[in-house]
């Protein structure tokens, strides 16, 4: 998959699972076809914007907790991603909070390293 479609389709995953415009079934088709790593960049994106103590949290929370509670397989991925030497270097240089108001430019940043 190129570039484009890469980040393409991880932003509309990413903001089908904050603005409530996929459902679990429609983000699995899409999440699964993802590399794990930016899975778990999208994933950890959610997780980390929208903390269960935030009112606004709600939908997201509910939005993941049913797409990883139904296909644990992402879970599984996710975590596999996680152990890729890219998220020390996210973590070295930046917050997914920096990045909070857009998402695009997180994503853009992201798939421009996995790619590179």
């Amino acid at each position: 998959m190129g570039s484009l479609d890469e980040h393409s389709e991880s932003l509309r995953l990413l903001s089908g699972l904050e603005n409530g415009t996929l459902d679990a079934a429609d983000a699995y088709n899409i999440a699964k076809e993802r590399d794990p790593v930016l899975l778990y960049f999208i994933l950890r994106f959610l997780r980390e914007n929208y903390p269960p103590s935030s009112p606004q949290s709600k939908g997201v929370i509910e939005r993941l907790v049913e797409l990883t509670g139904t296909y644990t397989d992402l879970v599984a991925m996710a975590k596999e991603g996680e152990r890729d030497p890219m998220r020390e270097w996210f973590d070295d240089g930046y917050t997914t909070q920096q990045f909070r108001a857009n998402s695009e430019e997180y994503l853009t940043l992201i798939v421009d390293k996995f790619e590179g």
